[in-house]
């Protein structure tokens, strides 16, 4: 028994189109056939990242302080930030604060050094930069920035590449794949492609429902 189950690209585009009946039984894509559902498959991919958090694109990196250099650049670039830690030398993690962009543009000095307690976030359309207050020095710079943040799905380009998406996905992303460029292609009213659809959205709803953090915790401060 396995349960490590994958597809490429290209395998999951061909399935994808004989459950809507566009291809039959040892068919593959067409260069155009594949062209379209290769949109709609990134498409899908990017449409995900909205619809809230998503355990399995959880990751850490740890992108390196420069001495006197009030921000890291994060590569690749993440979805969404989710925390920032300063791991110190007896490898401690010091959770830092969130504040949003705004508050960090309210710091009258942004050029004082010491270790970081605050970040914010500037999310660009290429590029995600977090600042840092206080700046870090030189001994802080040689430390350990560590970052949790939901990642993008990777982009699909060759029929070879291996679809980023868990494969409790599959069965709902390849009716709508299917469905979808069954409308592309004009055939959006054949019942095969209409019950595709309606699966798969129906799916999908639940899977977003099923793919959340299960704790919930809240922190009372008093000032």
């Amino acid at each position: 028994m396995s349960i490590s189950l994958t597809y490429t690209a290209g395998e999951f585009v061909d399935e994808a189109l004989k459950r809507v009946q566009i291809l039959g039984d040892g068919q593959t894509a067409s260069a155009y056939q594949w062209s379209l559902a290769k949109s709609h498959l990134n498409g899908l991919l990017k449409l995900l990242v909205t619809q809230g958090p998503s355990e399995w694109r959880r990751a850490t990196q740890t992108p390196a302080m420069t001495a006197s250099v009030a921000y890291v650049t994060c590569s690749p670039r993440p979805d969404r930030v989710m925390r920032v830690y300063y791991r110190n030398s007896a490898g401690f993690d010091l959770e830092l604060q969130q504040w949003n962009m705004d508050d960090y543009d309210r710091i009258p000095v942004k050029t004082s050094t010491g270790r970081p307690t605050v970040f914010a976030v500037d999310r660009q359309r290429t590029s995600t930069t977090i600042y840092l207050w206080p700046v870090p020095d030189a001994t802080i710079a040689a430390g350990t920035l560590r970052v949790s943040y939901e990642r993008v799905p990777e982009d699909v380009v060759n029929t070879s590449d291996i679809i980023d998406i868990p494969q409790e996905w599959f069965d709902a992303a390849m009716d709508l794949i299917g469905g979808r460029v069954g409308e592309s292609l004009g055939v959006g009213d054949k019942p095969p492609v209409a019950a595709a659809l309606k699966r798969g959205s129906g799916n999908l709803n639940e899977l977003l429902g099923y793919d959340r953090g299960h704790s919930v915790r809240f922190a009372i401060t008093t000032e």
